[in-house]
């Protein structure tokens, strides 16, 4: 060991521009390696989480034969959850996130926080089965309560618990101001869940139940993203067919006089949303599977490169070395224990490399390079990307 660390050194103070060189092209090659399979991963996994991610769609609506849309009219919605068995559950939501801000009052201070807030049907929360910390999810069934992030009640209460305070809804800054806006006065927290993952179509948000009546009624008004849960993905197959037979067998379409056709529906696994490009008025975020196979392709070609130009550097220092490794044979080293020493070389000089990459990941992460990727960077998510 001894040698190996005399060596070691020696190396360092020899060449230092060269093992500089090394270390560098090693670091950098291992950031840029872990950061593009955290991207990876994002996109991979993304609505993967979901309990019951496999028997979950969103059902889109095609009045024609050339365009999908993501939004759906509410009482259509409510006829497509009912006609069948197979759907376990169905909830509609309005389609983004209105910016609210909330106010509470701590030791007589009232302290303002602008919050994203989303408003859903109760069963909402049967298909998506959220992790409850404290209090229970069934409280967005009631108007005057919202379920809120862990992230969001330490922020608000500290350790406190957050079950059963009050917030209050000061404004709302809706992308249709007055028509889907977070009626103001105060509301109860009924629970905390924990927080989601950022590669999901739910973000963490303040979560409020729907108005009962809100277009309750109004076919033409294709507002929101309309969700169902199946009892198993096979019956997934059928229920299009089925459901285009019971519209016109109950003739629904009297309800659409402006569409003398009939729709059709199409339904995406909740996980496949991230990758369907060709829906308007969609909100999230998008990918393509080929681009995620690029990705790891070019990931492993950055590593396969480093490894090239760390062979040529280390090669480049042989002839000036090899005075020094006669020395060491004539002083009586063996072949063994110097390959040895050239290996644990080899080795230490990548275990500094990758932990200056650590280093460089942990700096990106608090700075702007963070906008170039979607996935959370921080150094907690690497054992999850390499698992």
């Amino acid at each position: 060991m001894k040698t190996i660390l005399r060596n070691l050194i020696s190396v360092l103070r020899r060449f230092r521009m060269a093992t500089l060189l090394n270390i560098l092209g090693l670091s950098v090659a291992f950031a840029a390696f872990m950061v593009i399979m955290m991207q990876v991963d994002y996109d991979r996994n993304f609505d993967t989480f979901h309990k019951n991610a496999d028997n979950i769609y969103r059902v889109e609506l095609q009045w024609d034969n050339a365009s999908t849309q993501a939004i759906i009219s509410r009482p259509l919605a409510d006829v497509f959850t009912n006609f069948s068995p197979h759907i376990v559950a169905g909830a509609v939501t309005i389609p983004f996130y209105n910016e609210t801000f909330y106010a509470v009052n701590r030791a007589g201070t009232e302290k303002t926080y602008m919050e994203p807030t989303l408003a859903v049907t109760p069963s909402f929360m049967d298909i998506f089965e959220f992790d409850m910390l404290e209090g229970t999810a069934k409280a967005v069934e009631e108007p005057d309560k919202v379920l809120i992030p862990e992230s969001l009640s330490r922020k608000l209460f500290g350790s406190e618990s957050a079950v059963g305070k009050q917030v209050m809804v000061k404004e709302t800054q809706g992308r249709l101001s007055g028509y889907f806006d977070t009626k103001k006065g105060n509301y109860t927290v009924g629970g905390v869940y924990r927080d989601l993952p950022r590669n999901s179509i739910i973000q963490n948000a303040v979560f409020t139940k729907m108005d009962e009546q809100l277009d309750l009624h109004e076919w033409g008004n294709s507002n929101y993203n309309f969700y169902i849960r199946l009892d198993q993905p096979e019956s997934a197959k059928e229920l299009v067919s089925d459901f285009l037979e019971y519209y016109r067998k109950n003739e629904l379409g009297k309800n659409m006089p402006w569409f003398s056709e009939v729709p059709n529906f199409r339904l995406t696994r909740i996980a496949d949303v991230h990758y369907a490009t060709d829906v308007t008025f969609d909100m999230t975020p998008k990918s393509s599977r080929q681009t995620v196979l690029v990705l790891i392709a070019i990931s492993f070609i950055i590593l396969i490169i480093a490894g090239i130009n760390f062979t040529n550097f280390s090669t480049a220092l042989t002839p000036m070395r090899v005075k020094s490794i006669n020395t060491q044979k004539v002083l009586g080293s063996s072949d063994g224990v110097l390959r040895f020493s050239l290996l644990m070389e080899a080795v230490c000089i990548s275990l500094i490399a990758y932990l200056l990459s650590l280093w460089m990941i942990y700096m990106a992460a608090s700075s702007p390079l963070t906008a170039l990727v979607d996935a959370d960077i921080s150094l907690g998510r690497i054992q999850c990307c390499f698992l």
